[in-house]
């Protein structure tokens, strides 16, 4: 017993010791100690590099890179991001070959800025989407992906209101011989001959002052001998202009002069923001229609207040918003950047509505509007069948009814004698776009 103690009272010191050592706590002897709690997790930030031509086109540039500002600011605090301008200027390359890991690249892309991207990696080390109409062939979805409408997105949305919802059975088409307006006219031509509808092709040259001429054996009109009244044969009820806003003046004179104001007049997004302060004479367009991205109608409001309230400011916008969602890190496959665009896509628009499938081919679903007062505001559909049947009544009653001629001149092509009662409101003209490149992106 003598000697078991001394041994109990060392194993005793040697456990405590051990117990001092390790940290731990007995009870009686040392007091537990709390454990700090983890840190909070910081969001990790987007980088969303919009890459712009450089010293061109200031005001597209301002909305957009607003517009990108704007929604960046509302972002909540979970899913921050950082918007960074590139200029295609100087080391842009190794600028865009820099940027985080949780990056994002978007903007209006000339062709040879994308080509210069691709050739020095930036494609496979980034996810890029550009505002292009479209990409190199075979490069959507794998290389690069699209933000932006394209041809076929505008001719979609025209056959859908003019055959689907107007019940258009023929037209005809209206432009010069440039290569915007034989692309899209092609495309327009394939997609109406899936209808059962064929496209009769009418080619523009020479000065406007001359398109009456041009448009007169398609209308093919009868003029009354007593009354002089100008009775069209016009063997079309719409009319596909693939040109800019201020030729549309040229073009119904050139159609009202042989007699025919009850056609419907289809444009391209060419026109879009030709006037978007709206036009006092709204009523004169009640037969055009467009397609267009944009509708100021459906933005918040704190973007409708600022004055990049515009297309361009919707798209950066929308597009910060988009490649928020992405929640990318790095380059992924481009199997999975697929993948979430799709997802991402799935959120309320300011624009008209992106989707991508599955081979990561982007679709805009596209407005079709109408000039007005306070700016374009989407078609009503029962509104243009209505005006319509009002153009074809009123032509009734002008073959009907005597009335005083007038001669108006036709450039070169001489003078008609015409009533002048008709036609009613030849369109008048507005200050346009001085040219559709200030639309589209493939002009920078």
């Amino acid at each position: 017993m003598t000697r078991s103690f001394p041994r109990t009272i060392l194993t005793m010191l040697l456990i405590c010791s051990l117990a001092l050592l390790a940290g731990c706590a007995f009870p009686g002897f040392l007091q537990q100690t709390k454990k700090e709690p983890p840190k909070p997790r910081q969001p990790r930030t987007t980088t969303v590099a919009l890459v712009v031509p450089s010293g061109q086109l200031a005001s597209i540039v301002s909305s957009l890179t607003s517009g990108a500002r704007l929604a960046a600011q509302q972002q909540p605090a979970s899913a921050p991001v950082k918007v960074q301008v590139v200029r295609t200027e100087g080391a842009w390359l190794k600028t865009l070959a820099a940027l985080p890991e949780n990056s994002v690249i978007g903007g209006p892309l000339t062709e040879s800025a994308y080509l210069q991207m691709k050739q020095a990696g930036i494609l496979d080390r980034k996810a890029t989407f550009a505002f292009m109409p479209e990409l190199p062939a075979g490069d959507e979805g794998t290389a690069a992906w699209r933000f932006f409408p394209s041809m076929n997105d505008q001719v979609n949305a025209i056959v859908e209101l003019a055959v689907d919802k107007l019940g258009v059975s023929t037209m005809a088409s209206f432009g010069p011989q440039d290569k915007y307006s034989q692309t899209i006219t092609s495309l327009l031509e394939q997609k109406l001959a899936a209808e059962n509808v064929i496209l009769q092709r009418i080619t523009v040259t020479g000065s406007p002052d001359s398109w009456g001429n041009i448009a007169k054996p398609y209308v093919n009109p009868i003029q009354d001998e007593a009354t002089g009244v100008l009775t069209p044969q016009t063997p079309f009820e719409a009319v596909f202009l693939p040109d800019s806003w201020r030729r549309l003046s040229s073009v119904h004179t050139a159609f009202a002069s042989n007699g025919e104001d009850r056609l419907y007049m289809f444009g391209t997004m060419l026109w879009d923001g030709y006037n978007t302060r709206g036009t006092q004479n709204a009523n004169q367009y009640a037969l055009v229609a467009y397609p267009s991205a944009y509708v100021a109608s459906r933005a918040p409001a704190s973007l409708t207040k600022t004055n990049y309230a515009t297309f361009w400011g919707a798209l950066g916008y929308d597009f910060v918003r988009f490649a928020s969602r992405l929640n990318i890190k790095g380059r992924p496959a481009s199997t999975e950047v697929c993948a979430m665009a799709r997802q991402a896509a799935l959120m309320n628009f300011v624009l008209a509505p992106i989707s991508y499938d599955s081979r990561g081919k982007a679709t805009q679903k596209l407005f079709m509007v109408q000039p007005g007062v306070a700016g374009s505001s989407l078609v009503d559909a029962s509104a243009l069948l209505r005006a319509r049947a009002e153009a074809v009544e009123r032509a009734s009653e002008r073959a009907a009814t005597p009335a005083e001629l007038e001669t108006t001149p036709l450039g070169s092509g001489g003078t008609v004698q015409r009533p002048v009662t008709q036609p009613r409101g030849p369109i008048i003209r507005t200050t346009p776009h001085s040219s559709h490149k200030l639309s589209l992106p493939g002009a920078f």
